[in-house]
C-alpha cells in the first residue's frame, strides 16, 4: 500500500473546505510581473496545463491569475508563472501565498495509491476487525512512508507503510486494516 508523497493536500493555516493545496507562491521572478512558484505536488507537469490560478492566504482567497505561460525554471525545483500581473510590485504583493484547487481535481492516483489527506481519520483495525485506533498524520522519512496511529490506548504507533503490515485501506468503510507482527504494536 503506498500513498503519494506530496498529498495536493491540506496544509497548516488550514486551506477552505474541498480545496487543496498544489504550490506556493516563492517570489517575484525578474520587473515585469512574473513568479517563481514551488510546486507542492507529485505532478509538477499539471501547471502546464493550467488556464487561471487562484490564489490564497490561509483560507483567504486572494485573486485569480490568468496564465499567460509556465515554464520550469533550469536547474530548480521551481516554475515560472507569466500572468496578468504587470509588474515586481504586484507580484511582489503575492508572494507567499499558495495555489490551491478544487479536491475534485486533484491528479487521478493508480490503484493503490492515495492521497495522505484521504487517509488521516480512517480507523485502524487488526485482520480480525479489533480496533486499534485512529491515523493521525503520514511521515515520509527513509525508504517508506509511516503512519502515525493514535491507539485506543491513548499512545501513539507507528507502522511502516508496506504491504506486509497495511493489508487493506477501504476509504469507503473508513478503514484500514492491518497485519500485527510481535512487537509492532507494543
Amino acid at each position: 500500500m503506498s500513498t503519494s508523497s506530496r498529498s495536493e493536500g491540506t496544509s497548516p493555516g488550514g486551506p477552505p473546505e474541498g480545496k487543496v493545496v498544489i504550490g506556493r507562491v516563492s517570489s517575484p521572478h525578474g520587473i515585469r510581473g512574473e513568479l517563481s512558484i514551488v510546486p507542492l505536488t507529485d505532478f509538477p507537469e499539471r501547471f502546464q496545463r493550467m488556464d487561471t490560478v487562484d490564489l490564497y492566504r490561509g483560507d483567504v482567497f486572494l485573486r485569480t491569475l490568468e496564465v499567460r505561460r509556465i515554464r520550469f525554471n533550469e536547474g530548480r525545483d521551481t516554475l515560472i508563472l507569466e500572468s496578468d500581473l504587470r509588474d515586481r510590485d504586484e507580484a511582489k504583493a503575492v508572494s507567499g501565498a499558495q495555489i490551491l484547487i478544487a479536491a475534485e481535481d486533484r491528479v487521478e492516483l493508480p490503484e493503490g495509491r492515495f492521497w495522505i489527506d484521504d487517509l488521516i481519520g480512517l480507523s485502524v483495525e487488526d485482520m480480525e476487525g479489533h480496533p486499534l485506533g485512529t491515523v493521525e498524520n503520514i511521515l515520509s522519512a527513509g525508504a517508506c512512508e509511516t503512519y502515525e496511529i493514535r491507539g485506543i490506548d491513548g499512545r501513539l504507533h507507528y507502522v511502516p507503510a508496506v504491504e506486509e503490515f497495511v493489508r487493506d485501506i477501504d476509504l469507503e468503510q473508513g478503514r484500514i486494516r492491518l497485519s500485527l507482527i510481535e512487537g509492532l504494536w507494543d
